[in-house]
């Protein structure tokens, strides 16, 4: 889709930024619509891998009719995930070490 004139709002900008051609404009609303967190956007990239690897991902993905891309992307997102889940029990862990209440709670459960 094309933008035109009217998709944006044009603030005050001084002489001489106008002197060099230069307009400062507000934030075009058509933006508002676009996605920031990292997790929705693509990064295209160059990598090598294992030719076997990549000829086990383009099987799996004729068999399941998906680029075999995609599929990377999928199991490289399941071991992104995993490690989340590592650290923030890690994080948990840590906390309830160093909460002086829990610790007590703890100690009298382990009593009785």
């Amino acid at each position: 889709m094309k933008r035109t004139e009217k998709d944006y709002e044009y603030l005050e900008t001084s002489p001489e930024l106008l002197a060099r051609g230069l307009r400062r404009i507000t934030r075009p609303k058509f933006l508002d619509n676009i996605s920031t967190n990292l997790r929705d956007c693509k990064s295209r990239i160059t990598i090598y891998l294992d030719a076997d690897i990549v000829a086990k991902f383009r099987e799996m993905g004729e068999n399941e009719n998906t680029g075999y891309q995609t599929l990377i992307n999928r199991e490289l997102r399941k071991v992104v995930d995993e490690m989340d889940a590592i650290e923030a029990k890690a994080l948990i862990k840590e906390e309830l070490l160093n909460d002086e209440q829990f610790i007590d709670r703890l100690k009298e459960k382990l009593a009785a």
